[in-house]
């Protein structure tokens, strides 16, 4: 049977990564010059898509763009926060277990 603690702990893991993955990750690349209505004029985006020229539909510039306008990257952001966030929190409650 699995200790209540850890069922805790991966429920609030899991609720955290879902939430904050693809804030963090649009924050990253906002950073960088990625927006909701394209790359930066003068950003390292820009830089980025001038070098590349025509950007493939599922490239990782592609699926940059995504994450910061919303699209359908960012629930897959959302999904692998969620699967990061219950995996850490169970190490996390395993190792509390132990102390």
């Amino acid at each position: 049977m699995i200790p209540l603690i850890i069922i805790v702990f991966c429920a609030i893991g899991t609720t955290a990564g879902v939430l904050l993955a693809p804030v963090v990750l649009s924050a990253a690349l906002g950073a960088i010059g990625f927006s909701a209505t394209g790359p930066v004029a003068g950003s390292m985006a820009a830089g980025m898509q001038a070098g590349i020229g025509n950007i493939a539909a599922g490239s990782a510039f592609a699926a940059a763009q995504s994450v910061t306008m919303g699209g359908v990257m960012a629930s897959v952001v959302s999904v692998f926060g969620g699967v990061f966030g219950a995996a850490t929190a169970a190490a996390a409650a395993a190792a509390f277990i132990r102390t």
